[in-house]
């Protein structure tokens, strides 16, 4: 990742004339908005949706002067065709920066509640072992304490803009299913599953406190993951899609700036 140290020296080293200046503007644009993308996935939050905005408006800006200098030169047209596409990405950040947040507020709520649960289950866990409970009904608990990992694990991956992002958002909701449906069978019983229904107060007591615990997950990952499932795809296309894009365009600026000396 380049460091805004290096950004900003790039840009103070931006050639005055006005065709050049547009080139280096491109070149430090090329390098910023991927990471100002990156910002953006992480929470979503106004000011980061703000300075993304801002870079957008100047790599519009920059085109401009691009596409009125070099009209005929197919590194130049390629140049244009680049920032356009990264121009329609930042818009789709941008339409979708409430999602992007809500996606953020989940992966709190996940941070939050998780290392609890699996605290709960571990004492369970134990509890079971010397109340000599089945081995089978001390394996399922135990296995709620994995599972509540992975479910973690998938919370903090999708927020992290790479090729991983949708298939974790998908590894969440099955996680989450999952644990779910085991909890739930721990305090009914479910054949099918091969789990009894726990009747002792004090471990009924921690899958009660748990299950409200999973409760406030189930309910923000209702808001913000299916109801949200196809903006998000986007989203998540979009920002990976900037990464690549600017990369290719800092390569064509480079070109471009050895092709016109």
């Amino acid at each position: 990742m380049i460091g805004a140290v290096m950004i900003a020296s790039m840009l103070s080293a931006c050639s005055l004339g006005t065709d050049q200046k547009s080139l280096c503007d491109l070149k430090v644009l090329s390098l910023l908005i991927p990471k100002q993308t990156e910002q953006v996935m992480a929470s979503g939050s106004i000011e980061t949706i703000k300075a993304l905005e801002n870079s957008q408006t100047k790599l519009k800006d920059a085109l401009a002067v691009i596409q009125k200098d070099y009209s005929n030169d197919k590194e130049a047209n390629q140049i244009l065709q680049d920032g356009q596409e990264i121009s329609a990405n930042i818009d789709i950040l941008v339409k979708n920066g409430r999602q992007i947040n809500q996606l953020y507020d989940l992966r709190i709520a996940t941070m939050d509640v998780i290392p609890g649960i699996q605290a709960e289950y571990n004492l369970m866990v134990d509890q079971m072992a010397r109340d000599n409970y089945p081995s089978t009904q001390v394996v399922i608990a135990k296995n709620q304490v994995f599972i509540a990992e992975r479910i973690l694990r998938s919370s903090v991956s999708m927020m992290k803009n790479d090729e991983f992002s949708r298939s974790s958002m998908e590894d969440f909701e099955a996680d989450l299913e999952t644990f779910n449906a085991y909890l739930k069978a721990q305090l009914e019983g479910n054949a099918e599953l091969g789990v009894n229904k726990i009747t002792a107060k004090e471990l009924r007591d921690s899958l009660l406190s748990i299950q409200h615990d999973t409760e406030e997950i189930l309910n923000a990952s209702a808001v913000n993951l299916q109801k949200n499932r196809d903006s998000l795809m986007r989203v998540f296309l979009a920002s990976q899609d900037n990464i690549s894009k600017s990369e290719d365009l800092f390569i064509r600026i480079n070109r471009l700036e050895t092709n016109s000396h």
